[in-house]
């Protein structure tokens, strides 16, 4: 029987607990009731130490998730995970994982600081998970890393002689081959990114940002100079009618490599979705049915100022926090009747605060929060209760307060009510590789009065969801007259824009993303060559 074997950075562990980041919770809804076996950093660090073993992993297995009617041992699921030591942790994910990678793949390059280790760090965790993939891998098993922390596991498992199915997942975006060039690094990171017999990106931007990049570092390695050849999707594997309009002809790289005279590298797009069916179970007890007979010459009617909207975030540079604080001093000074009515809600996880540009990115956002409640409420006469140190920093005012923040990391069916209760939901990000806040806030809208999306042209998301309100954030402009647009929609457009998003959100949810992906890494078994020869590669082949 065989087996997925998932990598991810982070692992959720069925113990209920918030996270934040969508990865590790999109990862638990799909992979129960399989038999799979979950592969991470279990969050804990330890001491750092010089005996040369491996980082000892804990083993948890857990059949209650089971489908019914299944046997546990076909529908186990069992996580292993391990601590870094505090070498790891500086070297490989504040190191090279996030104080370089992450900065390169979202183009903020001048923001990259790396250490003379970090990048050797890197590779020697990615040896280390590999070694433990050797260590419980089956013949029929598949492998799916995911994100940026391991483009180098595939490589390091042909070197230990692994020939199994290996399939990635960037969940980020794929910069443009002008940031690649910037690092040093980078041929041999790509060298490595072909040893996958898959490589997903996100959307289709993304997918031809990695072919081009794949084809300028591997030119050398290319079969002929048009080596990428265009498959049918019917020789992978049929999908729905909406997911093949949606997807571009899957993208097939022939490369000579040491351990495949002719390795086929198949380069695709899978938007991760949404578990619309569940998030609608969490909360339609909650929908109103006031608006549920509304006529059809009603449905002009628009709302009136007093409106609640909602902003989810981790704290991070790609996010546009500062931003969208800007620009909605602007609109609020620009339009004053709105003063005293509407309130942005900010729900922001702190993150990466090891990192000094984090740290220091944090403290802009604070301070500016609280420049901009101050700044109002000395307008209206009010007393401003920012108060710094305080886990949720803006106490209850008076009566009204221009961003109401906090950094409390809401449970999803809690998150998921407080987007049924605002009026819109902002993504502001300068660069996403989807953002599923986007898709969690439609989702969870009641169909009779639903409220509006206003969504970042920069977030992966966007290609999707054009039936949202697009903005661009580097455009003060553009975010003023988006935000009027969205607070002033008249009820019968905002149910027609809905709608739309919806019906994608249906048609390409989460479960597809990971059907998708998994048909065409299970069904490539039966185009790849069987000339696989496992060698000691060398870190030091030639690029």
């Amino acid at each position: 029987m065989s087996r997925l074997i998932v990598l991810s950075n982070r692992v959720k562990m069925p113990d209920n607990q918030p996270m934040a980041g969508g990865l590790a919770v999109a990862l638990q809804d799909i992979l129960q009731g399989n038999s799979v076996i979950w592969m991470g950093w279990n969050g804990d660090i330890t001491k750092s130490r010089n005996d040369g073993t491996d980082n000892e992993f804990s083993n948890s297995k857990n059949t209650a998730l089971a489908n019914a009617g299944s046997s546990p041992t076909d529908t186990s699921l069992t996580y292993m995970t391990t601590a870094f030591t505090s070498e790891q942790y500086r070297q490989f994910y504040c190191g090279f994982a996030n104080n370089v990678l992450w900065l390169l793949l979202h183009e903020r390059p001048e923001l990259i600081s790396q250490a003379a280790d970090d990048y050797a760090g890197y590779q020697a965790v990615n040896q280390i998970f590999a070694r433990k993939i050797k260590q419980v891998i089956e013949p029929d098993d598949v492998i799916w890393v995911h994100d940026y922390h391991f483009l180098s596991v595939a490589y390091h498992c042909r070197s230990l002689g692994i020939t199994n199915r290996i399939g990635f997942f960037l969940h980020i975006p794929f910069a443009p081959l002008s940031f690649w060039a910037q690092l040093d690094q980078s041929a041999e990171l790509v060298h490595h990114l072909a040893h996958y017999d898959m490589l997903g990106t996100q959307t289709e931007h993304d997918k031809d940002n990695c072919l081009a990049v794949l084809q300028h570092y591997l030119k050398q390695r290319l079969l002929s100079p048009d080596s990428l050849a265009h498959v049918p999707k019917n020789i992978l594997s049929a999908r729905d009618d909406f997911l093949n309009d949606y997807r571009s002809t899957v993208s097939e790289l022939l490369i000579q490599l040491a351990i495949r005279p002719e390795h086929s590298l198949i380069v695709n797009a899978y938007p991760i979705g949404v578990n619309v069916t569940k998030i609608q179970q969490q909360i339609k007890h909650l929908w109103s049915p006031s608006l549920s007979a509304v006529k059809p010459n009603n449905k002009s009617l628009v709302k009136p100022a007093t409106q609640q909207i909602i902003a989810v975030d981790r704290i991070d540079y790609s996010k546009g926090l500062l931003k969208r604080f800007s620009a909605y001093r602007s609109f609020l000074q620009q339009y004053p009747n709105y003063q005293n009515q509407l309130q942005l809600t900010q729900i922001a996880c702190p993150s990466r605060l090891d990192l000094p540009a984090y740290q220091h990115l944090y403290d802009k956002v604070r301070i500016a929060i609280g420049e901009a409640n101050q700044q109002f409420s000395a307008s209206l006469g009010k007393k401003n209760s920012f108060e710094h140190d305080a886990h949720r920093t803006n106490q209850v005012m008076t009566d009204w307060q221009a961003i109401d923040y906090s950094e409390k990391v809401l449970e999803h069916k809690a998150l998921m009510t407080r987007f049924l209760q605002s009026d819109v939901g902002w993504v502001n990000s300068l660069k996403d590789g989807m953002n599923l806040v986007a898709k969690e806030y439609v989702a969870a809208q009641n169909p009779d009065n639903p409220g509006v999306l206003l969504l970042s042209r920069y977030a992966g998301a966007a290609e999707q969801m054009q039936d949202a309100v697009i903005i661009d954030p580097l455009q003060p402009t553009s975010i003023i007259q988006g935000l009027r647009l969205a607070l002033t929609m008249p009820l019968g457009e905002r149910q027609f824009r809905y709608q739309k998003l919806l019906q994608g959100l249906q048609q390409d949810d989460l479960q597809a993303w990971q059907q998708g992906f998994l048909d065409d890494l299970y069904g490539g078994n039966r185009r790849q060559p069987d000339n696989l020869q496992a060698t000691e590669a060398k870190l030091s082949e030639s690029q």
